[in-house]
């Protein structure tokens, strides 16, 4: 119970972190957070003091909202994406999800550096895909098998703080406190934190 997560809120109730209720608990005691979001129906208990299980945090003294460079990375590429195939267009659960290049590794060399972007393994390289686009575009170039591009793929220059699964919102009382810096994600178990 003691590690169950906690939405951290800074003072503007804009969502920055998730703690753990051994965390939330701690920043309560030494007076710079506030429990704003609490099961009533589990209370913690210590010699000196009872308090009720905490689900939402805001801080008192913390008014700014952290920036993070945004990291390459294959999940990344599929929120870039808003999880659509960027050749059929359609939205696809996670596990229904991979990454592809656009210029496959096995033609890199065939195509002229001009027209290609400077690494394969990058932003503008890469794509969100359905696995059945996928399939069929094996490690053909786009006119070698009639794809085109919902859009051309650039490295994103925000994107939220925080991205948690609508069921986890849903689980711990989390929704209506997510409304900034956080992307909600339909997701199934991943293997990923959400």
């Amino acid at each position: 119970m003691l590690n169950s997560p906690v939405l951290t809120l800074n003072s503007g109730m804009v969502p920055i972190d998730i703690c753990n209720v051994k965390e939330a608990i701690v920043l309560q005691v030494l007076n710079k957070a506030e429990a704003i979001r609490v099961d009533t129906s589990t209370n913690i208990h210590s010699q000196y003091l009872t308090l009720p299980l905490p689900r939402v945090i805001m801080l008192f003294n913390f008014h700014k909202i952290p920036k993070k460079r945004v990291a390459y990375s294959r999940l990344n590429i599929i929120y870039r994406d808003d999880m659509r195939c960027q050749y059929c267009g359609k939205r696809f659960r996670m596990d229904e999800l991979t990454v592809d290049h656009i210029i496959p590794l096995s033609k890199w060399n065939s195509v002229p550096p001009e027209h290609r972007p400077e690494d394969p393994n990058s932003w503008e390289n890469q794509v969100c895909a359905c696995r059945r686009c996928n399939t069929i575009k094996g490690n053909k170039l786009l006119y070698e098998c009639r794809f085109s591009l919902l859009r051309k793929p650039v490295e994103p220059k925000y994107m939220p703080y925080l991205v948690i699964s609508r069921d986890r919102a849903n689980k711990y009382g989390w929704l209506e406190f997510l409304n900034y810096n956080v992307r909600i994600v339909e997701a199934i178990d991943t293997g990923v934190s959400l």
